[in-house]
């Protein structure tokens, strides 16, 4: 488990480096996802809601800022977009085994909606 947090850290600051046309940002983002998912599902399989929970955020929030960060460059915006209805997904799955669910749902969506709509 400790190999995956450190990959999980070198991949999420891999994501916020400056973009370079020769890098092959797609892979990285997808990457990113899949760490990410493995992560949390390895925290849920030791029972950890709370790491696993935060885990998931901390990657949506974290490729939500990184499409805004890159809004010059769709070719890095455009994978950041692509992949993060995989970790929402996650997230609604968690929140709908929760007992306060629906209410977290929606302060989920109410803070993504600052990231991509504060400079509109």
């Amino acid at each position: 488990m400790q190999n995956l947090w450190s990959s999980w850290s070198r991949l999420e600051y891999q994501l916020f480096k400056p973009f370079d046309a020769k890098q092959q940002y797609g892979r990285l983002v997808s990457d990113y996802v899949a760490c990410s998912c493995r992560l949390a599902s390895q925290l849920a399989f030791n029972a950890n809601p709370l790491l696993q929970e935060w885990c998931l955020r901390q990657g949506l929030f974290n490729l939500a800022q990184a499409a805004m960060w890159h809004k010059g460059y769709p070719a890095a915006q455009q994978p950041c977009l692509d992949q993060l209805y995989l970790l929402l997904l996650a997230l609604n799955r968690f929140y709908q085994q929760q007992h306060d669910g629906r209410s977290r749902q929606l302060a989920l969506q109410a803070s993504l909606n600052q990231i991509f709509y504060q400079g509109v």
